[in-house]
């Protein structure tokens, strides 16, 4: 995968985000992506964020989001755990998600 980029992977982000190599692939672009790649890739994974907050290699991409998404993904983000906080606190990837979200979100968004 060393040679692929993100828009190689078009369709199928989801999909890579699942796999352990390809979570760590996506991982390691969105760390230098642009704010288009992220878009990109934000676009196609938001639909399947409840599924990869608790999926064990997923979540790791949902919390680079956390770390390096524009502030309008961060705050989709959290507008998606809102009202889930208790199941994604019970579950074991779950819970690392919320943990990255406190760290890393504007207080306005961690007291809603």
């Amino acid at each position: 995968m060393t040679n692929l980029e993100l828009r190689d992977v078009i369709g199928h982000f989801a999909e890579f985000s699942m796999d352990q190599h390809g979570s760590r692939f996506i991982q390691q672009k969105l760390e230098r992506a642009t704010n288009a790649e992220k878009d990109m890739v934000f676009k196609e994974i938001i639909t399947n964020a409840p599924q990869l907050m608790t999926d064990v290699f997923g979540n790791y991409v949902i919390q680079k989001f956390f770390e390096f998404g524009s502030p309008e993904h961060k705050a989709y983000l959290a507008h998606s755990i809102r009202g889930n906080v208790l199941s994604l606190a019970l579950q074991m990837y779950g819970c690392r998600v919320i943990q990255k979200a406190v760290e890393t979100l504007q207080p306005e968004y961690q007291i809603q």
